[in-house]
């Protein structure tokens, strides 16, 4: 996020946002093994790692065989993406690109809106012909740095935000924690919702959103005494 705010400081105001369709469903075995096997020698390995992405998945009791995606839930998948992802990282220092990424999701930031339709097309046109993954049109898009979404925030002049949709998850799964029809003690509720509420402001706490935080203390107070009087 540092990284962002420092290029859109560089006056790139502009945002490509290339939204990747279930990358982990789709990457290409074929592609992903020739790349490993430029850096690594073993064939062992080699062999061990082509198992492991041609092992299937149980689905409804049954074995069904997987000819492209890596494993979900794996600490293995996150790293087997990234090392396919690192040639769109190199294929975007080529080009001169300001970027950031961060796992599937990244955001390029340009200086004229033209430009940004340009970097679009042609970015697609590259992890589909490439790397052979899908690219969500409907939700790839140029925009403003202020009207982007990544990882959860946005951007005001400059100053890192909570996006919307980020606030909006929030306070959905707050309702669903403390609810006042749950049928739990109200011991057990606080204590899931600590456990969230913890997780989620360490995560989105670098944000510049005090005055959020102050107005959220209070609707949540609210929802807890509710809860109480119920």
């Amino acid at each position: 996020m540092k990284r962002v705010q420092g290029l859109i400081k560089q006056k790139r105001h502009i945002a490509v946002d290339v939204d990747l369709s279930k990358l982990f469903d789709r990457v290409n075995h074929d592609l992903l093994m020739s790349k490993l096997s430029v850096r690594i020698q073993d064939k062992q390995l080699l062999a061990l790692i082509g198992h492991y992405l041609r092992a299937g998945i149980m689905d409804k009791g049954s074995l069904q065989a997987s000819t492209e995606g890596v494993p979900q839930g794996s600490p293995l998948s996150p790293l087997l993406s990234n090392v396919l992802l690192d040639s769109l990282d190199k294929e975007l220092e080529r080009r001169g690109h300001p970027f950031a990424r961060y796992a599937d999701d990244f955001i390029i930031l340009i200086k004229s809106k033209r430009a940004g339709e340009r970097v679009l097309a042609s970015i697609s046109r590259y992890l589909e012909t490439q790397l052979k993954l899908v690219v969500n049109t409907q939700k790839s898009q140029v925009v403003k740095a202020a009207q982007s979404n990544f990882l959860g925030f946005t951007f005001s002049k400059g100053r890192l935000k909570w996006h919307a949709k980020t606030l909006h998850k929030f306070k959905q799964q707050v309702r669903i924690l403390i609810n006042r029809n749950w049928g739990v003690s109200m011991h057990y509720q606080l204590y899931k919702f600590s456990l969230y509420l913890r997780g989620w402001i360490n995560y989105f706490g670098i944000a510049n959103a005090y005055q959020s935080c102050v107005e959220l203390d209070h609707w949540i107070r609210r929802r807890v005494r509710m809860c109480y009087w119920r």
